[in-house]
């Protein structure tokens, strides 16, 4: 192939630096596989940087804090004549005081180690400044408060054209997130501490990876490619019976795109409800899971009662034999195949049900459950500790993995109750929330004792655009006893008012089923390497690892003025798989 441009990230490092080093898997490695980003690892131990090999990529990421200290002069040097030629280059380091001259004279930074503008260089808060840029798009002009205090770079000044995108909110005025361009390149420098990937401080799926993968995707030399998850949109409805309009609400969803997970209570449906709900899933409207037989009598687990969820015991294999075939016949005698997800009331779910779940193929779980384990000891989800050890982020922003304990069972629990401490709190400040409430409901406030229409919407608003900033798909949640407290006119007026809060974020409206399926085959897949042929206007993308279904590969093309983003549908495979594809066939959209 003539003219062939390699298209992955590098990623500089120095491993002599170990406890900076180790960071990184929380820092950059854990996002950038997420993400889905192709990207190369440059150790500074092995030797001084290569400038053809600077040159041969889309960006240089700097993620490890005061790496400023291991780059030598001739190191910066070849970072600023790569950025020059076209190289994108994202500091994430906001030591920005620590790298070397040649550096920060082609960049026009005046740093000091003491602070000018206030005494103290650090900041609990940082907040957006500007919004019409492409990576602060889908943000208000708001205030973003960590968790824990991080360290800030003094920034004297900036004697070369920038961008100011977020300020510190630290009564300094100092810049925290800005954007350069430098010959044919595009620059974006972080001058807060990278901890803030750490969810001690802030991390990943707590509410900024917008600002983290758009940071990265504006800078890279176009066209660039990441293999990430697609803004899948859905909806999860607890404790369903019908009330109190036969599923009229299911519409009013359909209405406004939704394809809503219903879980049922199914010992109280009737004919005209079984008739609805077969309507609704022969017209590809819902898709529906069984929750328990009734609010009061649990399928999977036996608590000590129906309000003591302390202790309680596992169902025996015969007990569960005549459970599963009560569902089995629910099924046939309303025309329905169940959800391939399950959604277990109070998230009790015995260990001996696993057997039952995979001969039905529902492989995939709503939540991490803690099997064998009460309400009260692990609400909704294994206890913290293991949570720490899941993908993407920690248990940050929800669960999509195999579950730590049964690796045939496939977790899709995006989250947007899971958030940082400081988020949290906010979110309480507000109203949406309450201590003692359940935080994952978007009515729980708002719609069970008063009705605050605009702060429903605004709560759920809040759930579809954390989650898509993150990248991870959306299941909205929510129990029909609180839609049935609205009327059907504010049921839709609420969702309307949703729409209009999240018109800045392209959305997918799929199932909870088909989103888990792919949630699953992308996790076993990852680009081997992707190339451009410049001559051609032509991409060439290998993928490794395997996929039942197919994927959609994220491509951008643009420049400092304009990012624009098409999906190439990439086809099911097995090992190793190669495809070229023109830019020119693919349907862009402006971001």
């Amino acid at each position: 192939m003539l003219n062939e441009r390699n298209m992955s990230a590098l990623c500089l490092v120095d491993s002599s630096k170990k406890q900076e080093f180790n960071q990184l898997q929380e820092i950059l490695w854990s996002a950038l596989d997420y993400f889905g980003v192709p990207y190369e690892v440059m150790d500074l131990t092995k030797g001084h940087l290569d400038i053809e090999a600077l040159k041969d990529h889309s960006v240089v990421i700097i993620g490890q804090e005061h790496l400023g200290t291991s780059l030598s002069v001739n190191d910066a040097n070849s970072i600023m004549e790569a950025a020059k030629s076209g190289v994108g280059l994202v500091c994430f380091d906001g030591d920005l005081h620590s790298y070397k001259d040649p550096f920060k004279d082609a960049l026009g930074l005046w740093t000091s180690e003491v602070g000018t503008h206030m005494p103290h260089l650090n900041t609990w808060m940082i907040r957006i400044w500007d919004n019409k840029h492409f990576i602060t798009s889908a943000k208000d002009l708001e205030f973003i408060r960590f968790n824990k205090p991080v360290d800030v770079c003094n920034i004297v000044n900036i004697e070369k054209d920038y961008s100011l995108l977020v300020t510190v909110a630290n009564s300094s005025g100092l810049p925290a997130v800005v954007t350069q361009t430098y010959g044919e390149g595009r620059i974006v420098l972080f001058a807060v501490s990278p901890k803030i990937w750490v969810n001690e401080y802030f991390g990943h799926g707590g509410g900024l990876d917008d600002i983290f993968w758009k940071s990265i995707v504006w800078a890279a030399r176009k066209p660039f490619v990441m293999l990430a998850m697609p803004p899948f949109v859905t909806i999860r409805i607890d404790d369903c019976s019908g009330a109190p309009n036969r599923f009229e609400w299911v519409k009013i969803l359909n209405k406004h795109g939704f394809i809503p997970h219903v879980s049922l209570f199914t010992e109280n449906i009737g004919e005209k409800e079984a008739q609805a709900i077969k309507e609704l899933y022969d017209a590809g409207m819902a898709e529906f899971s069984f929750h328990a037989f009734t609010w009061t009598k649990q399928i999977f687990w036996e608590p000590k009662s129906p309000t003591d969820h302390s202790v309680g015991r596992e169902y025996s294999k015969e007990e569960l034999t005549d459970f599963f075939k009560k569902m089995d016949d629910y099924a046939e005698k309303w025309g329905i195949e169940w959800s391939k997800v399950l959604t277990a009331h109070f998230g009790e779910v015995g260990k001996n049900i696993i057997s039952f779940l995979k001969e039905r193929g529902i492989v995939f779980l709503g939540m991490p459950y803690a099997f064998g384990t009460p309400y009260s000891v692990a609400p909704l989800q294994l206890p913290e500790t293991e949570l720490r050890r899941l993908k993407p982020f920690n248990g940050q922003g929800g669960v999509i993995d195999r579950h730590p304990d049964y690796p045939e069972l496939f977790v899709v629990s995006p989250s947007y109750e899971d958030v940082p401490k400081s988020i949290q709190q906010s979110l309480m400040d507000k109203g949406a929330i309450s201590s003692n409430g359940q935080k994952y409901d978007f009515l729980w406030e708002t719609g069970r004792e008063k009705v605050n229409l605009e702060l429903g919407a605004w709560y759920a608003s809040f759930g579809i655009k954390h989650c898509l900033d993150s990248l991870l798909p959306v299941v909205l949640v929510t129990h029909e006893q609180n839609i049935s407290v609205l009327n059907n006119e504010e049921w839709d007026s609420l969702l309307s008012k949703v729409d209009q809060l999240t018109s800045k974020h392209y959305k997918m409206f799929k199932s909870w089923s088909h989103i888990a399926e792919y949630a699953e085959n992308l996790q076993n897949s990852k680009i081997k390497h992707v190339k451009t042929d410049l001559a051609n206007n032509e991409l060439e993308c290998c993928l490794m690892g395997k996929s039942r279904i197919p994927l959609y590969l994220f491509v951008f093309k643009g420049d400092s003025k304009y990012v624009d983003q098409a999906f190439k549908e990439f086809p099911s495979y097995q090992g190793e798989e190669t495809i070229r594809f023109k830019l020119n066939d693919l349907l862009f959209r402006r971001m």
